[in-house]
């Protein structure tokens, strides 16, 4: 059996929603990327869709699953910096900072210090925005509490930071891998190759049937048809080289920025 992260927010609605609940493969365990960073750290679990970062964090011990990924060209949706200045502006400002992500936190560092040349003050705090406004100048909000926030707070200066990287990089983003440590495959070979294959059986089955994915995502949170699909045709679920290219160069611009000790490689799980 492979205990395996399930993230339970809408845009990894395509990764699980047609993945068997009950299967003798698998065991699930939910968190969000936080939470699934460390219990993949810690052997808690044995894969898991972790935070980019957190790949970045372990890449000598992990390998990823191909065709496997949460990434965007543009625009995400999810992934909103609130302001109540330009970015410009935050210069020894306060930003607050979900607790609920890794790959995000520090691309709002990266894209603060290396292309807006902004340095402010970092509090990390649970992903509510009133509060975090009342704490801070800025707050940065993931998944399901940016979607909300957003609808809630449509005057505020809400910044997109899957648009932002790629008018500044030019490149696609990915925000999350699927990952396993390498030591798995002494014990466990057979096993990872049934639970890839039925991890590629879902989202095959999400893309074919979005319109079920829309429904779940409407019970789940409200919002019209057309606001979902709009939503779901920015992602990428897959893992080609494009989004190979703009993961790498994260990665890069984590350690060139001091946030990664080492410079990551992406070393591709070969199945078979």
């Amino acid at each position: 059996m492979i205990r395996i992260g399930h993230n339970p927010n809408t845009n990894m609605l395509p990764m699980f929603y047609f993945l068997p609940k009950e299967h003798p493969l698998l065991k699930s365990v939910t968190a969000e990327p936080t939470g699934h960073n460390a219990m993949l750290a810690q052997g808690l679990i044995d894969m898991a869709p972790i935070s980019a970062f957190s790949y970045g964090e372990h890449w000598k011990e992990y390998l990823v699953l191909p065709n496997l990924s949460v990434s965007t060209k543009g625009r995400v949706g999810s992934i909103l910096l609130f302001s109540k200045v330009p970015l410009e502006n935050l210069n020894g400002l306060t930003v607050a900072l979900t607790d609920m992500s890794a790959t995000s936190v520090n691309l709002t560092k990266i894209l603060l210090h290396g292309f807006y040349k902004v340095f402010p003050n970092y509090i990390t705090t649970p992903s509510n925005l009133t509060d975090m406004f009342a704490q801070a100048d800025a707050a940065l909000l993931i998944a399901d509490s940016a979607i909300q926030a957003a609808q809630e707070h449509p005057d505020c200066l809400i910044y997109d930071l899957g648009a932002e990287w790629l008018k500044q990089t030019g490149h696609s983003m990915t925000y999350s891998v699927w990952a396993f440590p390498k030591k798995l495959l002494l014990k466990q070979a057979d096993e990872i190759k049934g639970v890839y294959q039925l991890l590629l059986e879902a989202k095959s089955k999400a893309l074919n049937h979005m319109e079920d994915i829309v429904n779940a995502c409407q019970g789940m949170l409200g919002g019209t048809g057309d606001f979902w699909e709009d939503y779901f045709t920015q992602f990428h679920y897959d893992l080609d080289p494009m989004l190979r290219s703009g993961l790498q160069k994260y990665l890069d611009l984590c350690y060139e920025q001091n946030l990664l000790p080492s410079r990551p490689h992406i070393e591709v799980w070969a199945e078979g």
